[in-house]
């Protein structure tokens, strides 16, 4: 067992500081497989429409696509030179250097919530802009909780290396059908230094899901973030506390929630 490993089960039972506890064993944990589809645009159109709804157009100019279905990753495409897109099992398997920012800005151990998510099979998006590399158009993701009642579980890493600028504009959402279920996730953000990152997060889902976002960011000397977080639907439970470290000087976070 690893030490992460080790860290998370002894975290199965600590309760967040902070918002409502979360009986997690009344969520599904395991999901049904999903199709893995060669373009954004061959996905069903019930996704294409639940993104649409929280602003993610799948279909048109961007810097490239994630879109994760309950807990496969269905597309994972860079349409931009320079940017990089996976899904975040398969970058863990590539390269070797990502043990040295996974879970090192989230505890694995912070809460029952990080600790279901490392103790579950990694998915989640890892997006990397190279150095200097600045892009235009958005890189677009899409988190769908398709199935109800389900515990959907995501490790999200990003890379903005020095001298880059990325934007990203993520939508997570559920169908109509789906009311009920649970969705975690984890992101951890390196900023280097210069580097400028905007992030653009629209919540919609079910009146009966429970969120339970978790959130690391070190940006250094130079860099910027500009996180903007958005909730268009009430929901049944919602706790956030996204930290942010400013690593050197002339570093600059921003956050925005409506």
């Amino acid at each position: 067992m690893s030490g992460i490993e080790e860290k998370a089960r002894r975290a199965r039972d600590k309760k967040a500081l902070y918002g409502t506890d979360v009986d997690l064993d009344s969520y599904q944990s395991e999901a049904k497989p999903q199709s893995i589809v060669d373009d954004a645009e061959d996905l069903p159109n019930t996704v294409k429409k639940a993104a649409l709804d929280v602003g993610v157009t799948l279909d048109d100019e961007s810097s490239g696509a994630y879109v994760q279905m309950d807990q496969t990753p269905v597309v994972a495409k860079s349409l931009h030179e320079g940017v990089e897109i996976m899904d975040i099992a398969s970058a863990l398997k590539k390269y070797d250097f990502l043990q040295d920012y996974w879970w090192k800005l989230v505890a694995a151990d912070a809460d029952k919530y990080t600790a279901d998510v490392a103790e579950a099979p990694p998915t989640g998006f890892f997006i990397r802009a190279r150095k200097g590399m600045k892009t235009v158009f958005p890189v677009k993701s899409c988190l769908y909780l398709g199935s109800t009642n389900l515990n959907q579980r995501v490790h999200n890493i990003v890379i903005a290396e020095e001298g880059s600028e990325l934007h990203v504009i993520t939508g997570c959402t559920t169908p109509s059908h789906v009311q009920r279920g649970l969705h975690i996730g984890v992101s951890e953000y390196y900023i280097q230094k210069n580097a400028k990152v905007s992030f653009t997060m629209v919540h919609s889902w079910g009146k009966e899901v429970e969120v339970r976002p978790r959130t690391g960011v070190t940006i250094a000397e130079g860099g910027s973030m500009y996180n903007n977080y958005i909730m268009l639907r009430p929901v049944k439970t919602l706790q956030t506390f996204p930290t942010a470290t400013l690593a050197g000087r002339g570093a600059v976070a921003s956050f925005n929630t409506v």
